[in-house]
């Protein structure tokens, strides 16, 4: 297996919920190699793949993603995450729309925190 590593001494990050990746630009351009992003929607996943050809995409829903499976499509073996980073859905908490408590994409809050944690993100500074 190649291990893949950061692109220079950048930090390392990945990004979940990642959409077309507008979040993740704002982290490459704040200095960060973005290595993996997660989405579930297909177009999506065909815009961000054509804006970010080095980022490895994952087509597939953080619902039952494990951190490990995260490292391995990225090619990261045991490679240290600096950040975990995503904007996960907020129609369900949101004050603006109909603020639906029992959405079932609330859930994915915890799904987040919890790759944030198998990945072991570790914090600069």
């Amino acid at each position: 297996m190649v291990i893949r590593k950061s692109q220079s001494n950048r930090p390392v990050a990945v990004d979940l919920f990642a959409g077309a990746g507008g979040m993740g630009l704002g982290f490459e351009q704040a200095g960060f190699d973005v290595v993996a992003a997660v989405e579930i929607d297909p177009v999506h996943c065909a815009v961000h793949k054509f804006n970010f050809p080095g980022t490895v995409m994952i087509p597939l829903s953080v619902e039952g993603l494990s951190g490990f499976q995260i490292r391995m499509a990225a090619g990261m073996g045991d490679a240290p995450v600096d950040c975990v980073f995503g904007g996960a859905p907020c129609q369900g908490f949101s004050l603006i729309g109909q603020r639906i408590l029992e959405d079932p994409r609330n859930k994915l809050v915890l799904d987040f925190v919890r790759i944030v944690k198998e990945l072991d993100a570790r914090l600069k500074r």
